[in-house]
């Protein structure tokens, strides 16, 4: 059977105003004509992966610069360099007033913890605006005619499982209730209800869907770049405020490196079983509990590009929800300059030892 060529995947991550970050990653990609065959997003990773979806290659960054553009909170004043208060001004305008084509607060009745009210009531903000965004800024034509493929993560919220709504799956036609739920973070987000069932954001059960990718049964061989927005390395705190923002940190990174670690190993080993087979006569080949074991294994092989974007001075553990124009502006060309000084190296182009069936690369050049 003839080897199926290789796929470029982009998987993104959750957290919030971070997704500036990515949105300047894919400017770099599409600029060295890299453009996605797989699409995996959770959270805002769900929204700028519908973007790019949604949109004919040449509109991508387009679009993407009109959601961010969009979604800004102007500045107290461009002459003002970011200090605390400067920060804590700009959430708490988020807080009380939300976000501009996004979210906006549902009133003082929904901070009133023993309120009975229906499902998608029970969130601080109406994303309603966000509805109205995606359904001007995306094509979900486009999506439904899975040109590029699309899957996005939620969890059921009666089941406590994982949930993917993808375009290629046969029976999920993705629309703006999909890529909602997607995002739907509680408590300030509402559940999404879609037929039955009601879905929140899918960072609740795991923020990093790189799982989707390399539990993936075709088993192609990959170039997977992975954009995570919380950085599960940094330094221990010295403050209460640093505190906060690091075990966001931690919590949100998903145990990401373990996961990669697992997953390298595991791949690594089912390049083995093939090398192995390979070696074997024809009759030990052919003795069934062998074959069966043998098919275990696979040749396929995986190059995992993770960037992770690193906090900018002065972000507090307030940073996701902070819109302001200075701090997307300075995300988005940090996600667009990571992108250029990945792209300059090019690790996933080096030649493969022959027993590896997957390689992770970073920023700082570990293979």
């Amino acid at each position: 059977m003839a080897r199926r060529p290789p796929q470029t995947v982009y998987v993104f991550q959750g957290g919030g105003a971070l997704g500036a970050y990515q949105a300047g990653f894919v400017e770099a990609l599409e600029d060295a004509s890299l453009p996605p065959d797989w699409l995996v997003g959770t959270s805002i990773g769900a929204i700028n992966a519908a973007l790019i979806a949604g949109n004919a290659p040449a509109d991508r960054v387009k679009a993407l610069r009109s959601f961010w553009d969009r979604v800004t909170r102007p500045g107290l004043s461009p002459h003002l360099p970011a200090n605390p208060f400067t920060a804590a001004w700009q959430t708490w305008q988020t807080l009380t007033s939300g976000i501009p084509g996004f979210f906006k607060p549902r009133g003082p009745q929904a901070w009133d913890m023993n309120r009975r009210a229906p499902l998608p009531e029970l969130g601080f903000y109406d994303t309603a605006p966000l509805a109205a965004t995606l359904r001007e800024l995306v094509d979900f034509e486009r999506i439904a005619a899975a040109e590029t493929r699309l899957t996005l993560c939620a969890v059921n919220v009666r089941s406590g499982e994982l949930a993917l709504f993808d375009n290629r799956d046969g029976h999920t036609r993705i629309g703006p209730e999909h890529v909602m739920a997607s995002g739907a973070l509680p408590p300030g987000f509402a559940p999404v209800q879609i037929g039955k069932e009601a879905f929140w954001d899918g960072g609740i059960y795991s923020n990093t869907p790189l799982d989707v990718v390399l539990d993936d049964s075709e088993r192609r061989d990959t170039l997977c770049f992975m954009v995570d927005l919380w950085d599960a390395s940094e330094a221990a705190p010295h403050t209460m405020a640093q505190a906060l923002t690091r075990y966001k940190d931690i919590q949100y990174a998903s145990r990401i490196l373990e996961h990669l670690g697992d997953h390298e190993r595991l791949q690594n080993l089912r390049r083995a079983l093939r090398l192995i087979g390979r070696k074997l006569d024809e009759q030990t080949a052919a003795d069934p509990a062998v074959k069966e074991l043998l098919a275990l294994g696979c040749d396929s092989r995986i190059d995992i590009v993770h960037l992770v974007m690193r906090a900018l001075p002065g972000e507090d553990s307030w940073r996701d929800i902070d819109f302001s124009d200075e701090r997307l502006r300075a995300r988005w060309s940090t996600g667009l300059k990571d992108g250029r000084r990945m792209l300059d190296r090019a690790p996933w182009k080096q030649p493969w030892r022959d027993r590896l069936g997957m390689r992770v690369h970073d920023l700082e050049g570990a293979v």
